[in-house]
């Protein structure tokens, strides 16, 4: 039986804050476009990914988060950044806290098809970055540096 972790660790931890690891996807169409997602929880946009299990390799379950979100499925190419901190702190509407630490690797789509909605979003769709929608603040540095294409991985230090 898979342990769903998050839900056994608060279920000691209760609301209190507890480090989350979340890998992304910055995916881009033909045109350039950007796949964002607008989180049902908050109704801002944001990139496509999610919290990784327990003994799951980073690049892997950022596929899974994606493709469970978009329908997308995606190849990692290349690490953009690690991002964490204060900024990176989360409250979840029923109250859960959180510390997120985020992985955010260059993707390529490989297959599948673009669903409109997914469980964790209430829409899916591709923007140009000068026509981005509302984002949370956590994206738009994540954004800046995948759209700066520099050759190494961002971090704060």
């Amino acid at each position: 039986m898979k342990i769903k972790y998050t839900r056994w660790l608060r279920s000691y931890v209760g609301h209190q804050r507890i480090m989350q690891v979340r890998a992304c996807a910055f995916v881009r169409d033909e045109a350039g476009q950007v796949l964002l997602c607008r989180r049902a929880d908050v109704m801002l946009w944001d990139v496509p990914g999610g919290t990784i299990g327990l003994d799951e390799v980073p690049a892997r379950g950022m596929s899974r988060e994606v493709q469970e979100e978009t329908g997308l499925l995606l190849e990692p190419e290349r690490l953009i950044g690690v991002y964490g901190g204060p900024d990176y702190h989360w409250a979840y509407p029923n109250g859960d806290q959180a510390q997120i630490l985020t992985i955010f690797f260059a993707t390529r789509i490989v297959g599948g098809a673009l669903l409109p909605s997914g469980h964790e979003n209430v829409n899916v769709g591709f923007f140009l970055p000068s026509q981005f929608p509302p984002l949370l603040a956590r994206t738009r540095p994540m954004l800046q540096d995948a759209l700066a294409e520099r050759a190494e991985a961002s971090f704060e230090w």
